[in-house]
């Protein structure tokens, strides 16, 4: 099961592309997008604890977005 962040802004395309390059180096990540509006991300992880991912991808966020924060959103259903 994975689950929905809300971005606190939406990202330009390019920015999209370098968050999800950056995230995907993650250990632990299953899987992550960004959806087609930009504004929420679904993720999902190999072993189902969020936390080692979600805290790279806060950072890696406020750092190539200028400062846009993820909030839980909702759980992804299979």
């Amino acid at each position: 099961m994975g689950r929905y962040y809300h971005m606190s802004k939406a990202v330009s395309p390019e920015e999209k592309e370098e968050i999800l390059r950056e995230i995907r180096t993650l250990k632990n990540l299953k899987s992550v997008e960004i959806t087609e509006n930009n504004t929420m991300m679904k993720v999902e992880t190999v072993d189902g604890v969020f936390q080692d991912v979600m805290n790279g991808a806060v950072n890696i966020c406020r750092k190539v977005a200028g400062g846009c924060e993820l909030s839980f959103a909702g759980f992804a259903e299979e």
